[in-house]
């Protein structure tokens, strides 16, 4: 609802003008009638409309004068100047003040149609807008408004989660991503919308490899958001062409209000973790999850216990092949499969009586993108904790990471993929991130994003009034709102307030 003041001398034609408008345009909402200027200024500083149709020649304040203080109390609403005169110093005025709309007496009706469709149209882009910024936030934030603001009255939302390949929750291991996960165009979300009477926003989620888009209706609709949520899932996957690619979408459930989109958020991803399936592409509708533990298979556990001190190489990597064997599952979620090997790794810690760290067993898990990789990095940690691959201190291995760490130290600000370390080393990259970490403690992609965080602080040091996404582009990051992420997620501030920090 646009609610509007008429600020009019002249009865007739301001009580024509409310008739015309709460006759024939229902969104609008005529708030009342001012004779003068200074009756004008104090109704709109009390009842803030979005709307004022204010005469120029008017007893006690004229209209420009009013216009002129509303502004300096740094309140903003949108004015259409009343007059019958075509008088220049007038109009030169009003455009100094910002008013570009006129409405001449008598009033033309076509010309009222326009001005407030016109208005219809910035309002509900300006709300949309809002709604998003607020629903972004919600993403990153549990401190929302309460209550909720205006502008999400009388709404309900939904929203549809998009998952590339594995869950990956690690922002660290995102910064060398294989693939750009490319979003719906906009020009399909844009049918979408008129489609299913809608609107819908793409937002940036937690995650490189993952995509949100909040559905918003008026709480009185009941929009098929499901069929919806399929659309989307069906352009975006394709595990047809590429099949070590898979998506899954979660559908949430739909907020009854806006105060709960917080709630709804956080089941959603919980309901991710333990329904994200692993080598094949879902849609899945968010329920609520009764019973939040995962435990391990039985037939893992069986499986396991042959697993012994005497165990060579063969018959773990025998094992390794049957415990694949025996996730691969259609139904089978990425947190069952992390639980199930992580029982593994340990039998086989366990049974070598050695006092070792810990393969993180989630973060393998996260960044293999099929059941052959994931087989391959559990026969290469086996090895490893078994001592079956012996390597000389200071030869091969060492001088590697060495190549790799001169590599990025040159090119960190070129965009650096999992293929890039295939191509220029000749190994993938798990086993140069191994290297890497043994020789200097610290994962390759962690050491560019802290090379690239350096160059960030060093730029806006020496130039305060830069931008934020110039900034990101210049040190590597495609996606400015993913550099500030990282940046206050290293820094503990964001980029924003590290300038102003600066200025200050």
């Amino acid at each position: 609802m646009i609610h509007v003041l008429i600020i009019e001398d002249e009865p007739a034609i301001a009580r024509g003008l409310s008739l015309l408008i709460t006759k024939n345009y229902p969104d609008f909402q005529v708030l009342g009638i001012c004779k003068n200027g200074r009756d004008g200024l104090q109704k709109i500083l009390e009842q803030k409309p979005e709307l004022v149709f204010t005469d120029i020649t008017m007893p006690v304040m004229n209209g420009l004068d009013m216009i002129e203080k509303v502004q300096k109390s740094q309140f903003h609403t949108r004015f259409v100047i009343l007059t019958g005169y075509a008088d220049f110093e007038y109009a030169r005025k009003a455009i100094h003040l910002g008013v570009s709309d006129y409405l001449l007496k008598p009033i033309d009706l076509k010309t009222l149609d326009d001005i407030l469709c016109s208005c219809m149209a910035q309002q509900n882009a300006q709300t949309c807008l809002l709604q998003k910024e607020y629903l972004q936030c919600a993403l990153h934030s549990d401190n929302l408004t309460d209550p909720a603001p205006v502008f999400m009255n009388e709404v309900s939302c939904s929203f549809i989660f998009v998952f590339q390949g594995p869950l990956r929750s690690n922002i660290y291991s995102e910064t060398i991503p294989d693939s750009v996960f490319a979003p719906v165009s906009p020009g399909y979300l844009t049918q979408l919308e008129k489609e299913y009477q809608v609107s819908l926003f793409l937002l940036h989620g937690k995650h490189f490899n993952e995509q949100v888009y909040a559905v918003i209706y008026p709480s009185s609709s009941q929009p098929d958001t499901e069929g919806l949520a399929r659309r989307i899932h069906s352009i975006l996957d394709i595990s047809d062409q590429q099949p070590d690619s898979w998506i899954n979408t979660i559908l949430s459930l739909q907020s009854p209000d806006s105060g709960s989109v917080s709630d709804l958020i956080k089941d959603t991803y919980l309901f991710a973790l333990f329904k994200n399936r692993f080598g094949a592409s879902s849609f899945q509708t968010c329920t609520t999850l009764s019973d939040q533990k995962i435990r391990v298979s039985q037939d893992v556990q069986q499986l396991c216990a042959g697993i012994s001190s005497h165990s060579d190489q063969e018959s773990l990597y025998h094992m390794i092949h049957s415990l694949i064997t025996i996730q691969n599952q259609p139904n089978l979620s990425q947190f069952q499969i992390t639980a199930n090997l992580r029982y593994y790794i340990s039998t086989v810690i366990q049974n070598c009586h050695k006092d070792i760290i810990y393969p993180d067993v989630a973060e393998i898990v996260s960044t293999c993108h099929s059941y052959e990789e994931l087989e391959r990095e559990l026969q290469y940690e086996t090895s490893k904790i078994c001592g079956f691959h012996k390597t000389i201190p200071g030869e091969e291995l060492p001088s590697l990471a060495r190549q790799v760490r001169n590599y990025l130290d040159k090119n960190f600000t070129q965009q650096i993929t999992t293929k890039s370390f295939q191509d220029i080393f000749g190994y993938n990259e798990k086993y140069i991130s191994t290297l890497f970490k043994s020789e200097f403690g610290i994962s390759p992609s962690k050491y560019i994003s802290e090379l690239r965080l350096k160059m960030a602080k060093t730029l806006m040091q020496n130039n305060p009034d830069i931008l934020t996404k110039d900034v990101a582009e210049m040190v590597g990051f495609s996606d400015a709102f993913y550099f500030s992420r990282v940046f206050k997620s290293h820094e503990g501030i964001s980029p924003s307030q590290f300038l102003k920090q600066l200025k200050d």
